[in-house]
């Protein structure tokens, strides 16, 4: 059987597989934006001194941040196709809690990517609609992958106890990734600073309750959170799964 037939095999009738390659092709067509943006701008990297340089080309932004936060959404979806033969090799709850956690902490960086909407504004050289697709783009594949991520939890978890326990961890981890968005975008916390920065952290969250007519806050929480709630509902509308 030639390598070709067994990649045809593989995309026809393994789910996982199917969609890591579209993924895949989605973010290799987002670094094709980026690289064919920064040859417009002239990029060198001689001229690369700093951080700032890296991200800033004579005032105009290069956007390669967004690559490293394409990677960071990437980290939840690894960690969510782990969840299940990490649970069926150890059968450990307490392992596979822990990956779970993880797996939270990260999840936000998905639909963060939607955010660097932001950025949008004309720069010359580079035509407005270009700069459009390219956060567009971007966006869609961290949703992607933040939407497959969540399938993948929501399958173990309702093949291992419940629908109904699945949906309440989805629909919980939905609400916190509405918090987790804002608390990146706005307080600019990373998701490691729960581990580095936990009493900060701590601090800014409780000034969320002390202060929930916040529009910034609270407002800014709950469309994040029905957005990707609504985008997760269509993407299981299109699967086989009942629960």
């Amino acid at each position: 059987m030639s390598l070709l037939t067994k990649i045809r095999i593989l995309f026809s009738e393994d789910r996982q597989f199917r969609q890591f390659m579209l993924l895949c092709l989605f973010t290799l067509f987002n670094f094709c934006l980026v690289g064919v943006r920064l040859y417009y701008v002239d990029f060198n990297l001689a001229s690369i001194q700093s951080s700032e340089d890296l991200f800033m080309l004579r005032g105009t932004t290069t956007f390669l941040f967004l690559i490293w936060n394409l990677f960071l959404a990437w980290i939840p979806y690894w960690l969510s196709l782990a969840v299940a033969p990490l649970y069926e090799r150890k059968k450990s709850l307490l392992l596979t809690g822990g990956l779970l956690f993880v797996w939270l902490l990260f999840l936000p960086n998905a639909p963060y990517i939607l955010t660097d909407l932001l950025h949008l504004r004309m720069r010359a050289p580079i035509p407005f609609w270009y700069d459009l697709m390219l956060l567009i783009s971007f966006a869609w594949t961290g949703l992607l992958l933040g939407i497959i991520s969540l399938y993948e939890v929501h399958r173990f978890i309702a093949k291992q106890w419940s629908g109904l326990a699945g949906w309440m961890i989805i629909i919980t981890s939905i609400v916190l990734s509405g918090l987790g968005v804002y608390i990146g975008r706005f307080l600019r916390w990373n998701s490691w600073d729960i581990i580095t920065q936990p009493f900060a952290l701590l601090k800014d969250l409780l000034q969320i309750l002390i202060e929930p007519q916040s529009f910034y806050g609270s407002g800014s929480i709950v469309i994040f959170a029905a957005f990707f709630l609504l985008s997760y509902l269509t993407f299981f509308s299109f699967s086989n799964d009942k629960y």
